[in-house]
């Protein structure tokens, strides 16, 4: 799974990048508009489209990158078009495919990585490989990369500043607005997989097939790594995004903190 923002280029800030400050971070988020009332949520519903080349593959690495780079075309292409509808601000993601760990953003690559976005370049880096990619079953690779690209609409639409800006006043509240950002990621890459699903997902396991899996890998088992949610909650996002079609369901911020455990 790729990895909240803090651990990718930007320093935290000291102050909320709002008016006023906050003395105590409190669940749900409250005095953070880029966060809690962004643009994003205002502009409706994304257009259906067609993505006939974005069917995964993980027959062989050529496949896999091939069909990446079709999937990753058609988030481009559906979000462009959203944002310029709604009058959104939007810039299109870069995306490099490694077939071995690299140095990316300025930093090496960590141990079990598999994806990275750098805001810096607004590129996305996804690993293929026999370690990972090329061994797990290819349906869930949709809601992953969709996923990287909700990252980067974030980022376009000014959430990460405000998420860098976040007090944390132990791990507990670190964590659980880690999962915020990253649930909110899932939910807008669930909108975009309903909107190409008719074709990008023909001839896959289905959607509740990929539900199961996701379920499956939360990281609710886990009492070091919180960063992403437990199954239940990444599913229930998810496929928010998915039956929605909708950025604005996708407001984890201001969700309660049992709906983002």
């Amino acid at each position: 799974m790729f990895k909240p923002p803090i651990a990718v280029t930007l320093a935290l800030l000291s102050v909320l990048l709002v008016s006023g400050r906050a003395d105590a971070l409190t669940y749900p988020v409250r005095g953070v508009p880029v966060l809690t009332d962004n643009g994003l949520y205002r502009g409706g519903e994304i257009k259906p489209s067609k993505c006939p080349g974005g069917a995964l593959s993980i027959e062989s690495t050529a496949a896999a990158k091939r069909t990446l780079a079709a999937l990753w075309r058609c988030l481009n292409t559906s979000w462009s078009a959203h944002a310029k509808r709604a009058r959104l601000p939007f810039a299109p993601a870069r995306l490099v495919v490694l077939t071995k760990p690299a140095r990316f953003c300025g930093k090496s690559w960590s141990k079990d990585l598999i994806a990275r976005y750098c805001p810096a370049t607004k590129t996305a880096a996804i690993l293929v490989n026999d370690k990972y990619y090329l061994r797990t079953r290819e349906i869930y690779h949709f809601q992953h990369v969709a996923g990287i690209y909700g990252t980067h609409l974030q980022h376009v639409n000014g959430m990460e500043r405000g998420f860098e800006a976040l007090p944390s006043r132990n791990q507990a509240e670190r964590f659980e607005k880690e999962r915020r950002w990253s649930l909110q990621a899932r939910c807008l890459g669930g909108v975009f997989l309903g909107s190409v699903w008719e074709t990008a997902g023909e001839g896959s396991e289905g959607w509740p097939a990929l539900l199961e899996l996701v379920k499956a890998n939360g990281d609710h088992n886990s009492k070091t790594r919180r960063h992403f949610g437990k199954g239940g909650n990444i599913v229930h996002w998810l496929d928010r995004g998915f039956r929605s079609g909708d950025p604005g369901s996708c407001n984890t911020w201001k969700a309660s903190s049992a709906r983002v455990a």
